[in-house]
């Protein structure tokens, strides 16, 4: 059987969303799923540095391979989602030959701030980082 492994993006600041987040998962789960938290703090081997303060897995979402011990399907999302769906669907989209898979769209920023004040800016491929379906064997990483 199946398992999916989902790095969740985790900031103190939103531990409420992380929460509500992997509820909506195992409700709608059809599948074992195994939740990896990406804290900072227990991320002792990497520091994050960025200054626009938007959230504690901004570039460490990228060490999901890693992670995972370059192994298998796993999938990264942003702690401040719902699903509403059964992640089990991934495995039937999932296609072995690709290193990353995002659901590729034209967001437009709604407003100038985003969550807790920070900025909020346009640029291209905005939120594709947001939700990525990993191939963490595949040799392009």
């Amino acid at each position: 059987m199946n398992k999916i492994i989902i790095v969740v993006g985790y900031d103190d600041r939103e531990s409420v969303a992380y929460h509500v987040f992997c509820q909506s998962v195992i409700e709608k789960a059809t599948c074992p799923v195994q939740f990896i938290p990406l804290k900072d703090k227990s991320l002792y081997f990497y520091n994050e540095n960025h200054v626009d303060g938007s959230n504690s897995f901004i570039y460490s979402r990228f060490l999901t391979p890693f992670l995972c011990n370059f192994e298998g399907l796993a999938l990264f999302a942003d702690g401040d989602m719902v699903v509403n769906v059964d992640v089990a669907e991934l495995l039937h989209i999932f296609d072995d030959t690709k290193a990353v898979q995002v659901v590729k769209h034209d967001y437009q920023t709604k407003s100038k701030l985003k969550y807790l004040g920070n900025k909020n800016e346009n640029y291209p491929r905005k939120n594709w980082s947001s939700f990525i379906l990993r191939n963490c064997g595949h040799d392009k990483k």
